[in-house]
């Protein structure tokens, strides 16, 4: 056999499998014409006209044609991928029937792109079709990968990673000698006894499970490239004998090496098309590309029209985005707190504060002494004082410290969680009298009531016992308030989304049906395979919206119909250490959400408020990367301005795009809010949350070009407009670029952090503009990552 390894080569589909198969390389199958079925393991997909879907190493599959068919099947090299990427765990969730992201249009352009270059022979076209196959590759690592060891681990601190990283790098470079569980042990200095429990715990498998996989993989790959008889592969991979290798590979496979290797030759001999074959492939692969060429959207440039007619408005909800998650609800207690949180209501126009842990044994009640809301009343007194109303989390949330989705700390253990179901009835009705008495029927119905699916009530069962608590809060507080809304659960957009639809199936055959399902939304999607939860960062430019779309067609496809669907935690991470969040790409970023989720949901609330919020022992510098708004000192982020730019939009929207929202109170004032958001790049995938540098900032996104907006507003009244503009970018208003302009100072003297508080805000200018033809037309240059809001007053004249 020749070892002939290429890392990527493709050819035409247009009959389906005969029998369900398996191999190690990676496969996408690209539907170009008509309809085809694909079952791996238990899944069934439907692929259409353009549909793509990549066939996971090992994955048992089997396809159908529905119709008439014609597409392309892409093979990659696992072992010259996996070679390139470092790391042997590969796994792809990309899936076009049953996902959506950005990068499945720019997948089809480079896929297309291959496909035009086919039938050229010349040795530049051979050259080109390689670097083709690098860039489709690196588009697919970067946003449909997930790394299995990075993510199947459950690390709670970096001594963990380490150690799990020197196992893994010790297997792979001693796999193919006799190493022992000891040898590791005496090496790690580690005990036999801790250390196998250590492996089965962080890697999921025994040592010896581990070390066989490691094994296997170099074994199969081969099989499959190599002449070499059985007993010398098992004895070049580290398996004591030929018989020991054809156990070890039939546990995993099903079948004996020798008969993997026969089937597998059988399925990689493609037959030569025959001159009329690749005649008739040639014919439909340019129909194919004419008809894509006609559907094919106009380039993006960096230069931007936005049209708009005074005389043509609609009034718009502009309290749908309104909402900020400020933490437990007695944190309200703290002066700072206070301080802070007038501060966001004063100036961003914020209506909701998320809050939860109301329920707590030490705050407001105990099993012998009875109830005692007083600390609770001070907590909701102060919020209606400033005129925030409660949006509040009946559950227990435990509290928790996050440097990356994989390295939490649980910031302390405490007794408070589920009740017995008997006192949270209770509870729950004394609370109901309670707050209805003290604050009015009126108030508290304009209130949001909500409860999370705690894991320990198993809502993914039909008699999960989430539902008859979630009963008991929507029944008691709707006996007395038939207005209130009450809802649930905060499912995790991209996370949970593979059990929503079982949940929306169980909640629909329920007596009580929420006024609104909430979810979370963090930029991060998960795979279930084998029981096994895989995840990976998303880097999808659009990755809320279409995360809502799916739930949307879910439910949709379930009957399952709520009034109000709320997204009650969203940003586009969950670390508490991510440098991204305290630098103008966070305020380009919720500038362009808030923008691009206007229609798409009823209610978001921000994460988070406050960094007081989740302060831990490393808190010592100005800026630490968490996500609130405002910094521990009280210098306010451009995440905050990006706030404060979209609270003083006007209630009538004359025109929106992608980059702008142009807005009026139909009595003279237009007020326009802007961004250039940058996408991130996929060396942030890559990347741990918490080891981004600062100066490295630009290195994460995908340009640094600027944008260039030009504004033409029609049927204005004629005169002269006041124009005031405000800006937030890298050298404006940016109190990280100001902290680095003092060298990245710890322990800063007050006053100094006062000059902070001072200089970190948005630079303002002026000018004035006369309209003589009924047409106002600005222009604005917007930086990479900028915000900017214009505020136009006409200027009346007696």
């Amino acid at each position: 056999m020749e070892n002939d390894r290429k890392l990527m080569q493709f050819y035409f589909l247009t009959s389906p499998e005969k029998s369900t198969h398996y191999h190690q390389n990676l496969e996408i199958l690209y539907v170009l014409k008509g309809e085809m079925e694909i079952q791996i393991d238990d899944a069934l997909y439907i692929l259409k006209n353009g549909d793509f879907i990549v066939v996971n190493a090992n994955k048992s599959h089997a396809i159908t044609v529905t119709r008439e068919m014609f597409g392309a099947r892409f093979e990659i090299d696992f072992h010259l991928l996996a070679e390139y990427m470092g790391t042997m765990q590969l796994m792809f969730w990309c899936n076009t029937a049953a996902d959506k992201n950005d990068a499945y249009q720019d997948m089809r352009v480079l896929l297309d792109r291959i496909l035009e270059r086919y039938f050229e022979k010349e040795d530049k076209g051979s050259l080109h079709l390689q670097s083709l196959y690098f860039e489709t590759l690196h588009l697919l690592t970067s946003n449909f990968m997930v790394k299995a060891d990075d993510v199947r681990v459950n690390l709670e601190n970096s001594q963990d990673r380490v150690r799990v990283r020197q196992i893994q790098n010790y297997i792979q470079a001693n796999y193919q000698g006799q190493i022992s569980l000891n040898d590791l042990a005496e090496k790690l200095y580690l005990s036999n006894a801790y250390l196998s429990k250590y492996v089965k715990k962080h890697l999921g498998l025994t040592f010896l499970e581990y070390l066989n996989n490691v094994r296997l993989f170099h074994a199969v790959d081969e099989l499959i490239y190599t002449n070499k008889n059985i007993t010398r592969i098992a004895l070049d991979n580290g398996f004591p004998t030929s018989a020991a290798f054809t156990k070890a590979f039939r546990d995993i496979h099903g079948e004996s090496p020798s008969e993997y290797r026969k089937k597998i030759q059988n399925v990689n001999q493609e037959p030569e098309p025959t001159p009329e074959q690749e005649e008739k492939n040639r014919q439909r692969i340019q129909e194919y590309l004419k008809l894509r060429e006609n559907r094919q959207e106009p380039v993006v440039k960096h230069f931007q029209g936005c049209e708009a007619d005074a005389a043509a408005y609609e009034s718009r909800d502009m309290l749908w985005n309104k909402a900020v998650n400020v933490g437990e609800a007695y944190c309200i207690l703290q002066s700072a707190v206070q301080n802070q949180l007038r501060e966001i209501q004063r100036e961003t126009g914020m209506v909701y504060a998320r809050i939860w842990n109301l329920l707590t044994r030490e705050s407001c009640f105990d099993e012998r002494e009875g109830y005692n809301f007083r600390k609770l009343d001070l907590v909701l007194d102060f919020l209606v004082d400033i005129q925030m109303k409660p949006y509040i989390e009946l559950g227990y949330k435990p509290e928790l410290f996050l440097y990356t989705p994989e390295r939490c700390l649980r910031q302390e253990e405490r007794e408070d969680g589920i009740y017995p179901y008997d006192t949270f009835c209770e509870i729950i009705r004394t609370l109901c009298m309670h707050l209805v008495n003290r604050y009015g029927a009126d108030e508290v119905e304009s209130w949001y009531f909500e409860f999370w699916n705690d894991p320990q009530l198993q809502m993914t069962g039909e008699d999960g016992e989430y539902y008859r608590y979630f009963e008991v809060i929507y029944r008691t507080f709707k006996q007395i308030l038939p207005e209130v809304r009450v809802g649930g659960a905060g499912l995790i957009l991209g996370y949970e989304t593979p059990v929503a639809r079982d949940i929306f199936k169980i909640w629909k055959q329920r007596a009580c049906r929420p006024d609104f399902i909430s979810f979370c939304s963090f930029q991060y999607i998960a795979l279930v395979e084998s029981g096994m939860r895989y995840g990976r960062k998303s880097i999808d430019g659009h990755y809320m919206k279409n995360q809502v779309a799916i739930l949307r067609e879910m439910m949709e496809e379930v009957d399952f119909q709520v009034p109000e669907i709320h997204i009650d935690e969203w940003n586009f991470t969950v670390s508490n250490r991510n440098i991204l969040n305290d630098s103008c790409e966070q305020g380009a970023y919720i500038m362009k959400t808030c923008m691009e989720m206007e229609g798409c949901v009823d209610f978001m609330a921000y994460w988070h408020g406050l960094d007081i919020y989740s302060e831990y022992y490393d808190s010592g510098s100005i800026l630490n990367g968490d996500s609130g708004m405002i910094s521990r000192d009280g210098i306010k982020k451009p995440s905050f301005y990006a706030f404060q730019f979209l609270g003083r939009l006007q209630q009538y929207v004359m025109a929106k795009d992608e980059n702008c929202m142009v807005t009026t109170n139909g009595r003279g004032r237009y007020v326009i809010a802007s961004h250039n958001y940058k996408k991130l790049s996929s060396r942030y995938v890559f990347t741990e949350e918490d080891e981004i540098q600062i100066g490295d900032l630009e290195q994460f996104l995908e340009d640094m070009e600027p944008l260039e907006l030009r504004f033409s507003l029609k049927n204005m009244k004629n005169g002269n407009y006041l124009v005031k503009i405000y800006y937030v970018n890298q050298d404006n208003g940016n109190a990280q670029e100001l902290w680095r302009k003092l060298e990245f100072a710890k322990g800063l003297a007050k006053d100094e952090i006062e000059y902070l508080k001072k200089r970190a805000v948005p630079t303002m200018e002026m000018k004035t503009v006369e309209v003589t033809d009924g047409v106002l037309e600005l222009e604005s240059v917007l930086l990479a990552q900028e915000i900017r809001l214009l505020d136009i007053q006409y200027q009346y004249r007696m």
